[in-house]
């Protein structure tokens, strides 16, 4: 038998096309900031002589042009992958709870890990499920005390109206 071991395998891609919306997206703007700097930067230099490009452009330079640009490129999808994974996890714990509790009818926390971002929302939703608990927990023991008094045969008009008047509050939460 093959025992757990602590690491665990962790999933960057959580919702991919919520994701890869974001990394593009970041992507574009860091391919825009760097034209626009390119542009600022050389404009200036080109237009008063400071620098002279030659007809052709050696190699190395070409080389250095385009290993900057990979680099970049690289790096802006790296960071965009690790910020939307801090946002994305969050949402889909929230969203795999909100099936489940649909399904099952349990009332669970939602659990995020330390450095994920949205813990207000999540805290939030905590809450939501907390008050739904107690709201339940007060309603079981509502219709506890009037099965109860119902068993006993002792006032059963107290306990159908008790019944009705239960009914029309959890009419009203609807």
């Amino acid at each position: 038998m093959k025992l757990p071991t602590s690491k665990t395998k962790r999933i960057y891609l959580i919702n991919r096309d919520f994701q890869m919306r974001y990394v593009r997206l970041a992507l574009l703007v860091g391919l825009c900031s760097t034209l626009l700097t390119t542009c600022l930067i050389l404009f200036p230099l080109i237009q008063f002589r400071v620098i002279r490009f030659p007809n052709f452009l050696p190699d190395p330079f070409l080389w250095a042009i385009g290993a900057a640009a990979l680099i970049n490129f690289v790096i802006v999808a790296f960071i965009g992958v690790l910020v939307t994974h801090r946002i994305a996890g969050p949402m889909f714990s929230m969203t795999r709870h909100m099936l489940v509790m649909g399904t099952t009818k349990r009332l669970d926390f939602v659990r995020i890990r330390s450095s994920d971002d949205l813990k207000y929302l999540v805290r939030s939703f905590n809450n939501f499920i907390e008050f739904l608990r107690r709201q339940t927990e007060s309603d079981a023991t509502r219709l506890a005390a009037i099965a109860r008094q119902l068993q006993a045969g002792n006032g059963v008009e107290e306990g159908v109206a008790a019944i009705q008047e239960l009914h029309a509050e959890l009419e009203k939460r609807l």
